[in-house]
């Protein structure tokens, strides 16, 4: 048994196959992973990793099969899917993936899967010498009686596809689960989750924000079963509403804070712009934070200028914003385009730039709401199953008005920015200006 004093949970113990699971590289390899990538430059408290959000998940796991009276194998099922569904992320997670993965990588989704299957070695080429009795996932899993593949398929989705937009779908009724394993893979990826649930109130203790903080014990007790859906009790509406209203304010707090996008855009411009004088993708999510900064400072030029200024806090400045209702559609149409387009938005911006007097990269258009719908499908999730004191069962939206409210609010109040170096701001605008919006 393991005790584990956590700073959100207090002191909880790990047995059986969650033990076993802590003293895996690929386990201990998310302790080097920032949960919040560079946003401890903004939030000088948020240096905590991946590692503990999947133990705190886990944790959360545990208390929801018990609320929900599941058998000790379904318990321990939910519990390792929350423990590695975060397994599968490289350095910085969602702020290189997209680009690792344009450059014939994996999205982390298809790394999770593969290294629960047994299919994919986080271990880097030379460190293998340094392991000793090491036991790979799958094996830990059938030596306890446990389904790799159900417990992957319950993270990734039934269609093997990779890609969290299926888990989406499950809460729409459009899944190939039924019954208890629907049950399961709600509880790991759904309207009201575990994953949610701890990196709302852990991300909100380690920034500061307050927004985040959710009376999860109450919303736990009130979680009920109903033919494989997740409902809750209207016992547990008014803890369902905090959680919802804590999301949309933690988006937009600190996940989509602007300071907090100019740290990650100069990061994958760094990685965009040094080619191929990093290693290869598979390569480089083998790695952590700290290896894939040193591998950047190696490249220098263009890459070392950004790392350095980010080391030192010497950030881009953003020079011109928009908010949607501010563009036309065709602009808000060329947009999401751009953004969809590498080649395209690294065209525009070294257009910008060479016009300004400077040197390529040094103009960086981001367009934040297209990178959630990369990274969290779940915000538009407000629909939940409420169990009334009269015995019927309501959508949340025929309850409480908040759940369109919610739906349709923006997380980023800017649909995009313009960022340079300081100095140049008001050159970079209106150029930027003229090419993008006349």
């Amino acid at each position: 048994m393991k005790v584990i004093n956590d700073a959100i949970h207090g002191q909880f113990k790990l047995d059986g196959v969650t033990k076993d699971l802590l003293s895996t590289p690929e386990m201990n390899k998310l302790s080097h992973i920032k949960q919040l990538g560079l946003a401890h430059l903004v939030f000088p408290g948020a240096h905590h990793t991946r590692f503990e959000h999947s133990l705190g998940a886990s944790h959360i796991a545990g208390r929801m099969a018990e609320s929900l009276s599941m058998d000790d194998l379904d318990k321990d099922t939910l519990q390792v899917a929350a423990m590695l569904h975060d397994v599968g992320h490289g350095p910085y997670s969602h702020t290189l993936e997209h680009i690792l993965s344009d450059r014939g990588g994996l999205d982390h989704m298809e790394v999770t899967k593969g290294i629960i299957l047994g299919e994919y070695d986080v271990i880097v080429e030379g460190e293998g010498e340094s392991l000793d009795d090491r036991k790979s996932i799958p094996e830990i899993l059938e030596d306890r009686g446990l389904d790799p593949k159900l417990v992957s398929s319950l993270i990734t989705g039934p269609d093997a596809s990779g890609t969290e937009r299926s888990l989406l779908s499950w809460s729409e009724g459009q899944s190939d689960f039924s019954g208890e394993d629907r049950t399961l893979a709600l509880l790991v990826h759904g309207p009201v989750d575990c994953d949610q649930l701890d990196y709302l109130l852990r991300d909100s203790h380690f920034t500061g924000v307050k927004h985040g903080v959710v009376d999860h014990n109450r919303l736990i007790e009130c979680l009920r079963s109903q033919s494989g859906d997740i409902v809750v009790e209207q016992g547990g509406l008014s803890s369902l509403e905090g959680m919802l209203v804590a999301r949309g304010l933690m988006y937009s707090a600190v996940y989509f804070h602007r300071v907090t996008r100019v740290t990650e855009v100069m990061l994958s411009r760094a990685v965009e712009r040094a080619g191929d004088n990093l290693p290869d993708s598979l390569d480089l999510q083998r790695r952590v934070d700290a290896e894939i900064w040193a591998e950047l400072d190696k490249v220098g030029g263009f890459s070392r200028d950004m790392v350095t200024r980010l080391k030192y806090r010497n950030l881009l400045k953003v020079c011109l914003s928009r908010r949607k209702e501010d563009m036309a559609q065709e602009q808000v149409e060329r947009l999401a385009k751009v953004a969809n387009n590498l080649a395209e938005r690294r065209e525009l911006e070294d257009d910008i730039a060479y016009r300004a007097g400077l040197e390529p990269g040094y103009v960086a258009i981001d367009v934040p709401s297209v990178k959630l719908l990369l990274s969290e499908p779940r915000m538009a999730q407000v629909d939940v199953k409420i169990l009334g004191d009269d015995g019927k069962t309501r959508w949340l939206k025929e309850v409480t008005p908040m759940a369109e409210a919610l739906r349709r609010r923006q997380v980023s109040q800017e649909a995009v920015y313009v960022m340079t170096t300081a100095g140049n701001e008001r050159r970079v605008s209106e150029i930027a200006q003229k090419i993008l919006f006349e």
